[in-house]
Protein backbone atom coordinates (compact mmCIF):
# COMPACT_ATOMS: atom_id res chain seq x y z
CA UNK A 1 0.00 0.00 0.00
CA UNK A 2 0.92 3.60 -0.99
CA UNK A 3 2.15 5.57 1.93
CA UNK A 4 -0.23 8.27 1.19
CA UNK A 5 -2.72 5.26 0.74
CA UNK A 6 -2.44 4.52 4.78
CA UNK A 7 -5.18 7.28 6.20
CA UNK A 8 -7.98 5.12 3.83
CA UNK A 9 -8.13 2.20 6.52
CA UNK A 10 -10.91 5.29 8.46
CA UNK A 11 -13.28 4.25 5.88
CA UNK A 12 -13.27 0.92 6.40
CA UNK A 13 -16.47 1.33 8.98
CA UNK A 14 -18.10 4.14 6.92
CA UNK A 15 -21.69 3.52 6.27
CA UNK A 16 -21.73 5.00 2.30
CA UNK A 17 -19.52 3.45 -0.15
CA UNK A 18 -16.04 5.14 -0.38
CA UNK A 19 -13.82 4.20 -3.34
CA UNK A 20 -10.69 5.31 -4.68
CA UNK A 21 -9.40 5.81 -8.05
CA UNK A 22 -6.92 5.71 -9.94
CA UNK A 23 -6.48 5.39 -14.28
CA UNK A 24 -9.75 3.96 -14.64
CA UNK A 25 -8.71 1.36 -11.37
CA UNK A 26 -10.04 0.68 -7.76
CA UNK A 27 -7.01 1.46 -5.78
CA UNK A 28 -8.90 1.26 -2.80
CA UNK A 29 -12.87 0.01 -1.73
CA UNK A 30 -14.62 0.06 1.86
CA UNK A 31 -16.87 -2.71 2.81
CA UNK A 32 -20.00 -0.27 1.97
CA UNK A 33 -18.27 -0.37 -1.90
CA UNK A 34 -17.73 -4.10 -1.81
CA UNK A 35 -22.19 -4.67 -0.99
CA UNK A 36 -22.46 -2.49 -3.10
CA UNK A 37 -20.34 -3.58 -5.86
CA UNK A 38 -20.24 -7.48 -5.20
CA UNK A 39 -16.71 -9.17 -6.11
CA UNK A 40 -15.22 -5.86 -6.61
CA UNK A 41 -11.33 -5.62 -5.45
CA UNK A 42 -8.52 -3.17 -6.12
CA UNK A 43 -7.34 -3.67 -8.96
CA UNK A 44 -9.88 -3.94 -11.01
CA UNK A 45 -11.51 -1.91 -13.35
CA UNK A 46 -13.84 1.00 -12.44
CA UNK A 47 -17.55 -0.53 -12.80
CA UNK A 48 -19.49 0.34 -15.55
CA UNK A 49 -22.59 1.84 -14.04
CA UNK A 50 -20.10 4.04 -12.06
CA UNK A 51 -17.77 4.91 -14.66
CA UNK A 52 -20.85 5.82 -16.93
CA UNK A 53 -21.99 8.00 -14.18
CA UNK A 54 -18.83 10.12 -13.58
CA UNK A 55 -17.50 10.23 -17.18
CA UNK A 56 -14.25 12.15 -17.51
CA UNK A 57 -14.51 13.91 -14.31
CA UNK A 58 -11.60 15.12 -12.39
CA UNK A 59 -11.49 16.18 -8.84
CA UNK A 60 -13.12 18.20 -7.11
CA UNK A 61 -16.44 17.11 -8.72
CA UNK A 62 -20.15 16.33 -8.31
CA UNK A 63 -22.30 14.22 -9.83
CA UNK A 64 -26.42 13.11 -9.62
CA UNK A 65 -27.62 10.31 -11.63
CA UNK A 66 -28.29 6.11 -11.23
CA UNK A 67 -25.15 3.67 -11.30
CA UNK A 68 -27.08 0.37 -12.54
CA UNK A 69 -30.42 1.83 -11.00
CA UNK A 70 -29.46 3.05 -7.81
CA UNK A 71 -30.69 7.01 -7.75
CA UNK A 72 -27.27 8.49 -5.41
CA UNK A 73 -25.24 11.00 -5.77
CA UNK A 74 -21.30 11.22 -6.32
CA UNK A 75 -18.47 13.45 -4.55
CA UNK A 76 -14.74 13.47 -5.93
CA UNK A 77 -11.85 14.75 -4.01
CA UNK A 78 -8.07 14.25 -4.41
CA UNK A 79 -6.41 11.91 -2.71
CA UNK A 80 -3.38 9.91 -3.46
CA UNK A 81 -2.86 11.09 -6.69
CA UNK A 82 -6.24 9.72 -7.47
CA UNK A 83 -10.15 10.83 -6.58
CA UNK A 84 -11.67 10.00 -3.78
CA UNK A 85 -15.33 9.28 -4.64
CA UNK A 86 -18.22 8.85 -1.94
CA UNK A 87 -21.42 7.37 -3.15
CA UNK A 88 -24.83 8.60 -0.87
CA UNK A 89 -28.31 7.07 -1.94
CA UNK A 90 -30.25 9.63 -2.53
CA UNK A 91 -33.53 7.12 -2.08
CA UNK A 92 -36.33 9.43 0.24
CA UNK A 93 -34.48 12.68 0.00
CA UNK A 94 -36.76 14.29 -2.69
CA UNK A 95 -39.17 16.35 -0.60
CA UNK A 96 -39.56 20.43 -0.39
CA UNK A 97 -35.40 21.64 0.25
CA UNK A 98 -34.72 23.70 2.79
CA UNK A 99 -38.15 25.52 3.96
CA UNK A 100 -36.95 27.94 5.77
CA UNK A 101 -34.12 29.36 3.41
CA UNK A 102 -36.91 29.58 0.57
CA UNK A 103 -39.64 31.01 3.28
CA UNK A 104 -36.43 33.94 3.69
CA UNK A 105 -36.36 34.49 0.05
CA UNK A 106 -40.00 34.81 -0.71
CA UNK A 107 -40.22 37.66 1.92
CA UNK A 108 -37.11 39.51 0.61
CA UNK A 109 -38.58 39.36 -3.03
CA UNK A 110 -42.21 40.08 -2.22
CA UNK A 111 -40.79 42.85 0.15
CA UNK A 112 -38.75 43.95 -2.88
CA UNK A 113 -41.93 44.14 -4.82
CA UNK A 114 -44.13 45.71 -2.09
CA UNK A 115 -41.45 48.71 -2.07
CA UNK A 116 -41.29 49.03 -5.70
CA UNK A 117 -45.05 49.20 -6.06
CA UNK A 118 -45.07 51.62 -3.25
CA UNK A 119 -43.32 54.28 -5.00
CA UNK A 120 -45.54 54.31 -8.03
CA UNK A 121 -48.44 55.31 -5.27
CA UNK A 122 -49.96 58.53 -6.72
CA UNK A 123 -50.71 59.58 -2.99
CA UNK A 124 -46.69 59.43 -2.36
CA UNK A 125 -46.58 62.04 -5.38
CA UNK A 126 -46.29 61.64 -9.11
CA UNK A 127 -42.73 60.37 -10.38
CA UNK A 128 -40.85 61.90 -13.61
CA UNK A 129 -41.14 59.46 -16.32
CA UNK A 130 -37.52 58.15 -15.78
CA UNK A 131 -38.26 57.14 -12.14
CA UNK A 132 -41.76 55.58 -12.88
CA UNK A 133 -40.40 53.34 -15.27
CA UNK A 134 -37.37 52.08 -13.44
CA UNK A 135 -40.18 51.43 -10.30
CA UNK A 136 -42.41 49.65 -12.77
CA UNK A 137 -39.16 47.54 -14.14
CA UNK A 138 -38.03 46.44 -10.23
CA UNK A 139 -41.63 45.77 -9.61
CA UNK A 140 -42.18 43.58 -12.60
CA UNK A 141 -38.78 41.72 -12.08
CA UNK A 142 -39.26 41.38 -8.44
CA UNK A 143 -42.74 39.38 -9.77
CA UNK A 144 -40.73 37.41 -11.92
CA UNK A 145 -38.61 36.34 -9.16
CA UNK A 146 -41.60 34.88 -7.56
CA UNK A 147 -42.85 32.89 -10.54
CA UNK A 148 -39.27 31.65 -10.38
CA UNK A 149 -39.35 30.63 -6.71
CA UNK A 150 -42.35 28.83 -7.06
CA UNK A 151 -41.80 26.99 -10.40
CA UNK A 152 -38.77 25.68 -8.76
CA UNK A 153 -40.23 24.55 -4.71
CA UNK A 154 -42.61 22.58 -7.03
CA UNK A 155 -40.11 20.92 -9.40
CA UNK A 156 -37.55 20.65 -6.74
CA UNK A 157 -40.04 19.64 -4.16
CA UNK A 158 -40.77 16.11 -6.78
CA UNK A 159 -44.15 18.19 -8.87
CA UNK A 160 -44.33 15.87 -12.23
CA UNK A 161 -47.42 16.80 -13.17
CA UNK A 162 -46.16 18.98 -15.81
CA UNK A 163 -43.82 15.86 -17.44
CA UNK A 164 -45.45 15.76 -20.81
CA UNK A 165 -42.33 13.66 -23.17
CA UNK A 166 -43.05 12.85 -26.62
CA UNK A 167 -41.10 13.75 -29.57
CA UNK A 168 -38.74 16.88 -30.45
CA UNK A 169 -35.78 18.32 -31.77
CA UNK A 170 -33.16 18.62 -28.96
CA UNK A 171 -30.57 20.49 -30.74
CA UNK A 172 -33.76 22.90 -32.28
CA UNK A 173 -34.61 23.70 -28.76
CA UNK A 174 -30.97 24.27 -27.75
CA UNK A 175 -30.62 26.57 -30.70
CA UNK A 176 -34.14 28.68 -29.99
CA UNK A 177 -32.84 29.43 -26.62
CA UNK A 178 -29.34 30.29 -26.51
CA UNK A 179 -30.23 32.73 -29.50
CA UNK A 180 -32.71 33.87 -27.17
CA UNK A 181 -30.28 34.25 -24.01
CA UNK A 182 -27.74 35.51 -26.09
CA UNK A 183 -29.42 38.71 -26.34
CA UNK A 184 -30.23 39.08 -23.23
CA UNK A 185 -26.38 37.89 -22.21
CA UNK A 186 -25.99 41.30 -24.09
CA UNK A 187 -28.38 43.11 -23.00
CA UNK A 188 -27.18 42.39 -19.38
CA UNK A 189 -23.46 42.86 -20.45
CA UNK A 190 -22.30 39.42 -19.96
CA UNK A 191 -20.23 37.48 -23.11
CA UNK A 192 -21.92 34.48 -24.16
CA UNK A 193 -21.59 31.87 -26.90
CA UNK A 194 -23.01 28.72 -27.95
CA UNK A 195 -21.70 26.17 -30.17
CA UNK A 196 -24.04 22.78 -31.81
CA UNK A 197 -22.11 19.98 -32.85
CA UNK A 198 -25.39 19.12 -35.02
CA UNK A 199 -28.21 20.98 -36.58
CA UNK A 200 -31.12 18.05 -35.16
CA UNK A 201 -31.42 15.90 -33.00
CA UNK A 202 -34.76 13.65 -32.41
CA UNK A 203 -35.30 12.32 -29.12
CA UNK A 204 -37.92 12.22 -27.02
CA UNK A 205 -38.62 14.84 -24.48
CA UNK A 206 -40.12 17.59 -22.49
CA UNK A 207 -39.45 20.34 -24.77
CA UNK A 208 -40.84 22.58 -21.66
CA UNK A 209 -39.01 21.01 -19.09
CA UNK A 210 -35.59 20.74 -20.83
CA UNK A 211 -35.96 24.43 -21.77
CA UNK A 212 -36.45 25.23 -17.77
CA UNK A 213 -33.41 23.03 -17.21
CA UNK A 214 -31.25 24.46 -19.95
CA UNK A 215 -32.16 28.14 -18.28
CA UNK A 216 -31.42 26.84 -14.75
CA UNK A 217 -28.12 25.83 -15.88
CA UNK A 218 -27.35 29.85 -17.60
CA UNK A 219 -28.89 31.78 -14.96
CA UNK A 220 -26.67 29.78 -12.26
CA UNK A 221 -23.54 30.27 -15.25
CA UNK A 222 -23.99 34.03 -15.21
CA UNK A 223 -24.26 34.13 -11.29
CA UNK A 224 -20.67 32.61 -11.20
CA UNK A 225 -19.07 34.98 -14.27
CA UNK A 226 -20.49 37.71 -13.37
CA UNK A 227 -20.79 41.11 -15.30
CA UNK A 228 -18.38 40.88 -18.42
CA UNK A 229 -17.98 37.28 -17.66
CA UNK A 230 -17.71 34.52 -19.88
CA UNK A 231 -19.52 31.71 -20.38
CA UNK A 232 -21.40 29.35 -22.95
CA UNK A 233 -23.49 25.73 -23.75
CA UNK A 234 -22.22 23.46 -26.14
CA UNK A 235 -24.22 20.63 -27.15
CA UNK A 236 -22.74 17.21 -28.43
CA UNK A 237 -23.69 13.93 -29.16
CA UNK A 238 -21.28 11.08 -27.86
CA UNK A 239 -22.62 7.48 -28.88
CA UNK A 240 -26.14 6.91 -27.62
CA UNK A 241 -26.54 10.39 -25.37
CA UNK A 242 -27.24 14.26 -25.68
CA UNK A 243 -24.28 15.88 -23.97
CA UNK A 244 -24.73 19.62 -23.19
CA UNK A 245 -22.84 21.69 -21.09
CA UNK A 246 -22.47 25.25 -20.03
CA UNK A 247 -19.54 26.33 -18.57
CA UNK A 248 -18.41 29.51 -16.57
CA UNK A 249 -15.41 31.44 -16.03
CA UNK A 250 -16.09 32.46 -12.59
CA UNK A 251 -15.04 30.89 -9.21
CA UNK A 252 -14.12 27.08 -9.59
CA UNK A 253 -15.79 24.90 -7.74
CA UNK A 254 -14.09 23.85 -4.00
CA UNK A 255 -14.10 20.92 -2.06
CA UNK A 256 -16.50 22.84 0.36
CA UNK A 257 -18.91 23.06 -1.99
CA UNK A 258 -19.47 19.31 -2.63
CA UNK A 259 -21.60 18.79 0.16
CA UNK A 260 -24.42 20.94 -0.92
CA UNK A 261 -24.59 20.53 -4.42
CA UNK A 262 -27.88 18.14 -5.80
CA UNK A 263 -29.16 18.53 -2.20
CA UNK A 264 -26.49 16.83 -0.07
CA UNK A 265 -25.20 17.47 3.29
CA UNK A 266 -26.30 20.94 3.84
CA UNK A 267 -29.42 22.72 2.36
CA UNK A 268 -29.74 24.32 -0.94
CA UNK A 269 -28.29 27.92 -0.78
CA UNK A 270 -30.65 30.93 -1.82
CA UNK A 271 -27.64 33.13 -2.03
CA UNK A 272 -27.30 35.32 -5.72
CA UNK A 273 -24.14 35.04 -5.68
CA UNK A 274 -23.43 31.59 -5.35
CA UNK A 275 -25.64 30.02 -8.00
CA UNK A 276 -25.29 26.43 -6.74
CA UNK A 277 -28.82 26.16 -4.93
CA UNK A 278 -32.22 25.21 -5.50
CA UNK A 279 -31.62 25.86 -9.49
CA UNK A 280 -29.49 23.00 -9.59
CA UNK A 281 -31.30 20.46 -7.93
CA UNK A 282 -34.08 21.37 -10.70
CA UNK A 283 -31.42 20.64 -13.30
CA UNK A 284 -30.74 17.18 -11.35
CA UNK A 285 -34.78 16.34 -11.45
CA UNK A 286 -35.37 17.07 -14.82
CA UNK A 287 -32.25 15.06 -15.76
CA UNK A 288 -34.13 12.67 -13.71
CA UNK A 289 -36.96 12.47 -15.61
CA UNK A 290 -35.42 12.21 -18.41
CA UNK A 291 -33.51 8.78 -17.98
CA UNK A 292 -29.90 11.29 -17.50
CA UNK A 293 -27.51 12.57 -14.91
CA UNK A 294 -25.80 15.83 -14.08
CA UNK A 295 -21.85 16.38 -13.43
CA UNK A 296 -20.65 20.08 -12.00
CA UNK A 297 -16.85 20.15 -12.13
CA UNK A 298 -13.93 22.55 -12.45
CA UNK A 299 -10.92 22.11 -14.75
CA UNK A 300 -8.26 24.38 -16.31
CA UNK A 301 -9.78 27.90 -15.03
CA UNK A 302 -13.52 26.64 -16.46
CA UNK A 303 -16.21 25.26 -14.22
CA UNK A 304 -18.59 23.24 -16.08
CA UNK A 305 -22.22 22.05 -15.56
CA UNK A 306 -22.87 19.02 -17.94
CA UNK A 307 -26.24 17.05 -18.01
CA UNK A 308 -25.97 13.52 -19.97
CA UNK A 309 -29.14 12.53 -21.81
CA UNK A 310 -30.25 8.99 -23.62
CA UNK A 311 -31.15 9.68 -27.15
CA UNK A 312 -34.19 8.04 -27.56
CA UNK A 313 -35.55 8.04 -31.28
CA UNK A 314 -39.46 8.82 -31.22
CA UNK A 315 -41.13 5.94 -32.73
CA UNK A 316 -42.24 5.80 -36.05
CA UNK A 317 -45.56 8.02 -36.91
CA UNK A 318 -45.37 9.59 -33.34
CA UNK A 319 -45.70 13.44 -33.48
CA UNK A 320 -42.91 15.68 -33.37
CA UNK A 321 -43.26 18.95 -30.94
CA UNK A 322 -41.48 21.81 -32.94
CA UNK A 323 -39.24 23.61 -29.70
CA UNK A 324 -41.39 27.05 -29.08
CA UNK A 325 -41.75 29.50 -26.58
CA UNK A 326 -44.09 29.26 -24.09
CA UNK A 327 -45.86 32.17 -22.94
CA UNK A 328 -47.61 30.08 -20.61
CA UNK A 329 -49.78 32.84 -17.75
CA UNK A 330 -48.03 35.83 -20.58
CA UNK A 331 -44.61 35.16 -18.97
CA UNK A 332 -41.77 34.59 -21.07
CA UNK A 333 -39.62 31.68 -19.27
CA UNK A 334 -36.01 33.25 -20.40
CA UNK A 335 -36.97 36.33 -18.41
CA UNK A 336 -38.51 34.06 -15.52
CA UNK A 337 -35.58 32.11 -15.50
CA UNK A 338 -32.63 35.18 -15.01
CA UNK A 339 -34.87 37.41 -13.34
CA UNK A 340 -32.16 36.83 -10.62
CA UNK A 341 -29.08 37.75 -12.94
CA UNK A 342 -30.74 40.36 -15.54
CA UNK A 343 -30.76 43.74 -14.63
CA UNK A 344 -34.25 45.60 -14.17
CA UNK A 345 -34.09 47.61 -17.26
CA UNK A 346 -35.00 44.77 -19.02
CA UNK A 347 -38.34 44.67 -16.85
CA UNK A 348 -39.40 47.63 -18.80
CA UNK A 349 -43.25 47.23 -19.40
CA UNK A 350 -42.06 47.86 -23.73
CA UNK A 351 -39.95 45.49 -23.50
CA UNK A 352 -41.90 42.82 -22.46
CA UNK A 353 -44.87 43.00 -25.12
Amino acid sequence: MREEDRDLGLFDGFPEPVLLLREDRVAYRNQAAADRFPGLRPGDEVPGGLKALLGEACPPAAAAGEVDGWPCTASLQAMGGGALVVLRSRAGRDGQPGLERLSQQLRRETATLAAALQRLDPTEGEPDGERAKRYLAAANQGLYRIIRLADHLGLAGGETEAWQPQGMDLAGLCRETAEEVEGLCRMGGYCFTWELETAGLLTVGDDRLLQRMLLCMLSNAMKAAGKKGRLGLKLAVRRDRAVITVWDSGRPLEEKDLGRIFGGDRAPSLDGQQGLGLGLEVVRRVAALHGGAVLAESREGVTRCVVSLPIRKPEEGEPLRTPRVDYSGGFLPSLVELSDVLPPEIYNCEDLE
